[in-house]
């Protein structure tokens, strides 16, 4: 049976884990900042778009984009887990959108045109960003989407 006693030091062992994992992952590539539990999603989004897609990451503070093709396309990378939506600010000329699993393994939700996500997309004045549904994305990808092979090294579009 688990005491709350139990369930506090379970809990505190789990976080400790994150936090040894967040250390390991800076050494591993320091050009991230890993830091955070909200950060860690993006940043691991970010590491992705990176060393799977071949994009560029965008230096720290760049304006509504976190990476860059080499002909200098801006894109905006977006990591989803369990949330039904994404939110965003700004814009960019292309919107990457991944969702990760629990084992960390990706699927790319939607790759191509930033503008024709923000048409589609609703803003929420009291958080200031707009959102989108996953499933929305989805229907997105098929019309808008960069087309990437299935079994390609790069990531797979579901």
């Amino acid at each position: 049976m688990t005491t709350p006693l139990n369930q506090i030091e379970a809990v505190r062992h789990i976080i400790a884990t994150l936090f040894a994992a967040q250390k390991a992952l800076s050494s591993l590539a320091p050009d991230y900042k890993w830091g955070g539990l909200g950060n860690l999603l993006g940043d691991y989004g970010e590491f992705l778009s990176v060393n799977i897609l071949g994009l560029t990451k965008a230096r720290s503070g760049s304006d509504g984009f976190d990476a860059t093709l080499p002909d200098g396309r801006t894109v905006q990378v977006k990591t989803n887990r369990r949330a039904p939506q994404i939110g965003f600010r700004g814009t960019a000329d292309l919107l990457l959108v991944m969702h990760v699993d629990d084992s960390g393994s990706h699927e790319i939700v939607y790759y191509g045109p930033f503008h024709p996500i923000l048409t589609a997309s609703r803003r929420s004045e009291r958080d200031n960003k707009n959102m989108i549904a996953i499933p929305k994305l989805k229907q997105l990808q098929k019309t808008y989407g960069i087309a990437i092979a299935q079994g390609d090294s790069r990531g797979t579009v579901k």
